[in-house]
């Protein structure tokens, strides 16, 4: 089911999104490893509370003064959960822009993305929930000396964004799989 008369700026912005997408998983994953290598090394300047996450900034943590090793990794398997959720989504998308670049707008591999980018939005927007709690146990645990700490469950509008974002995605994959179902239809009568 190609389209060979897609307009050109069609073609643009489904190269362009199927660029973007490496771009944001790599610096996602860089941001991620770069946070948990400079919390490690300790410090009070401002950009060292800066890269505190997020949810630890809203509970009122402050960085450690230093993270040892394993502890590192722990934080960063932590930011691992929303990662590979966004990986998921990023995947997804460029299934979807290979088969809008090859011509195949209503195919199975559109349908089929879109429903997996609807999966992915909605698992990201609930392990982002789970990193914020377990980042913020995490920091206030190791801030204590070990003998207790805090965990802040937040859901924001970031989340609840991503879940409406999910669900619309997975209506989209609906609509895709009708549109290719009509079209078979279509050609099955010429």
């Amino acid at each position: 089911m190609s389209y060979p008369h897609q307009t050109p700026t069609f073609q643009r912005l489904s190269r362009l999104l199927n660029s973007l997408t490496w771009a944001c998983g790599l610096l996602g994953l860089g941001f991620s490893v770069a946070r948990w290598i400079a919390l490690g090394q300790g410090g009070d300047g401002y950009w060292h509370k800066l890269l505190l996450p997020l949810q630890a900034q809203l509970a009122g943590l402050q960085p450690p003064p230093q993270l040892s090793w394993p502890w590192q990794w722990v934080g960063l398997g932590l930011e691992c959960l929303p990662l590979a959720a966004l990986a998921l989504s990023l995947l997804s998308l460029r299934s979807i822009c290979a088969a809008f670049i090859a011509g195949e707008v209503f195919s199975g591999q559109a349908v089929r993305g879109f429903r997996r980018l609807g999966q992915g939005l909605m698992a990201m927007a609930l392990l982002s929930v789970l990193y914020g709690a377990g980042v913020t146990a995490l920091l206030s645990w190791l801030a204590s000396g070990q003998h207790g700490g805090l965990v802040a469950v937040s859901l924001g509008s970031f989340e609840i964004s991503l879940l409406i974002l999910g669900l619309l995605m997975r209506l989209l994959s609906q609509v895709m799989a009708e549109g290719q179902r009509l079209k078979a239809e279509t050609e099955a009568f010429v």
